[in-house]
């Protein structure tokens, strides 16, 4: 029994001290991510919450979890960065998408021959975001490993240190 309640707390100790290190899905279907956030995906988007306060909507899990990565190593303007290219980027599909449907459900040839001529730039538009927001995903993939490059190091046997003396 006491053995049992010593072990408890030595997991209890290892656990805190990783915690902040950890991304890990509960029965819920939610995230948790580094003891700070929370990302909840419905059917459309995720929401991110920070101490139970919304944080940000995004369009997908990696750009949430890359926005939780850029906050986390105080990276704001990388975190910013991803907020906004996501909000525009679901913007412009919806108006896209939008923007089809009127020329799809129009019977007037040239109607259909304009909208589809002013949809080509947004297309444009859209694939330049979508590489951003993709360097910016992965700027946030690099400083997430270098975090975990790093607590590797720190915990790892120390070599001493040897002069030349």
């Amino acid at each position: 029994m006491k053995d049992t309640k010593e072990i408890e707390k030595l997991f209890k100790l290892e656990l805190d001290s990783v915690l902040g290190d950890i991304i890990w899905k509960n029965k819920a279907g939610d995230y948790l991510v580094f003891n700070r956030y929370k990302i909840i995906k419905d059917k459309t988007s995720c929401i991110v919450l920070q101490q139970d306060l919304e944080v940000g909507t995004f369009s997908s899990t990696k750009t949430a979890l890359s926005w939780c990565i850029a906050d986390k190593y105080k990276n704001y303007r990388l975190a910013r960065d991803i907020l906004s290219m996501d909000a525009k980027l679901v913007s412009l599909i919806a108006d896209i998408k939008t923007r089809a449907n009127l020329a799809d459900r129009s019977n007037d040839a040239k109607f259909q021959e304009i909208v589809e001529t002013k949809l080509e730039t947004k297309i444009i538009h859209k694939k330049q975001l979508e590489t951003q927001l993709d360097k910016c995903i992965n700027w946030a993939k690099y400083w997430q490993q270098r975090g975990l490059n790093n607590e590797i190091v720190r915990t790892g046997i120390r070599q001493p240190i040897k002069t030349s003396r």
